[in-house]
């Protein structure tokens, strides 16, 4: 009998060596972004294992070994469990999302960084009651820099020269932006711009400068326009299944908010902001794409083009029960204050 213990107890030693204290949570990540993508590789990625530290290893993402399908998927992916987190563009599931169309106007500022941290608290006080993320957790919210106007053998000189021009937008504020300065607007995937310049389908593209460099552009484009703050900006999320989320501890909870929200936008946006300037300082040096920007006269009249789609966007806005006129002239407010401070 004796014998008999000593061996079950034994036994119960190498189960309990075996076994975790805490049972371990693992969450998939869907990336559909190059894994050398500055978003991926220094935000997403290191958030990842941010996460894992937090929680003590309790919660552990598995970064998926490739897309579970495209970029434009990816919020339902989340919303339905398909996978557990995401991340991704508001604009590109339409229809879907209007409050997230207030980080997309343009002039807004020359920063990712401000924009994102400013957009995220403006997001948390006025848009998040339009409950747009449902079926998600929201984790964070971001923007990347200021999007610009890049072509190829075209007259960038005046908004006249480019009217007909085919562009590649990303859809949002960015398509009614597109029409009011007289060009035709395409949609295509992001991992197909390449494809579709080259292939002459589109005579440029609308975005931020890092891209130019990450979807390697250099190539089939020869001039690009830098307008002040950018002509539109691009509204992004991080989400995690609803279902998922609800089964986390609430300690759990906390430790992986404390590494996202206005902590993982600002993360983002100074990504972003190293990486444009990265981008441009490699174009000028190249000399392959030639870099200009508005006369006071081309920019008075793209600031007359789309001011009427500004109106309309805050009027879209406002039909989800937000006062979009005060949510703006916060959003603004926030950018003043961390640009004065600098950044914090």
């Amino acid at each position: 009998m004796k014998r008999v213990t000593a061996v079950l107890l034994f036994v119960i030693v190498l189960l309990s060596a075996a076994t975790p204290l805490h049972a371990q949570t693992v969450l998939r990540l869907s990336n559909w972004l190059p894994s050398q993508h500055p978003l991926f590789e220094q935000t997403i990625k290191p958030w990842t294992e941010q996460v894992t530290k937090a929680t003590d290893g309790r919660v552990v993402i598995q970064l998926l070994a490739a897309p579970l399908g495209p970029p434009a998927a990816h919020f339902d992916f989340a919303a339905n469990g398909v996978a557990d987190v995401t991340f991704g563009i508001h604009s590109y599931t339409p229809g879907r999302f209007t409050a997230t169309l207030l980080a997309e106007l343009p002039f807004q500022t020359e920063s990712a960084e401000y924009l994102s941290v400013a957009y995220w608290r403006v997001h948390q006080r006025y848009l998040a009651k339009a409950n747009e993320h449902r079926g998600t957790k929201l984790l964070a919210i971001f923007t990347h820099g200021p999007g610009q106007l890049w072509t190829r053998d075209r007259d960038l000189s005046s908004m006249q020269s480019l009217r007909g021009s085919k562009i590649r937008v990303a859809g949002g504020f960015a398509q009614d932006g597109a029409k009011a300065l007289g060009v035709i607007p395409i949609q295509a995937p992001v991992t197909e711009v390449y494809q579709v310049l080259a292939g002459g389908i589109a005579d440029g593209v609308e975005f931020p400068a890092e891209s130019i460099d990450s979807f390697n552009l250099t190539g089939v484009l020869d001039r690009g326009l830098l307008v002040p703050g950018g002509l539109y900006n691009v509204s992004m999320f991080l989400v995690v299944n609803a279902g998922r989320w609800s089964k986390l501890s609430k300690q759990d909870q906390d430790a992986i908010m404390s590494v996202s929200g206005e902590q993982l936008a600002r993360t983002a946006g100074r990504t972003w902001d190293r990486a444009d300037a990265d981008a441009l300082a490699s174009m000028r040096k190249a000399g392959k794409i030639e870099l200009a920007t508005p006369s006071e006269q081309q920019m008075a009249a793209i600031r007359k083009a789309l001011e009427p789609y500004v109106t309309k966007t805050l009027q879209q806005i406002s039909a989800k029960g937000i006062d979009a006129r005060a949510a703006q002239q916060e959003l603004q407010k926030e950018i003043a204050a961390l640009k004065a401070r600098g950044g914090s």
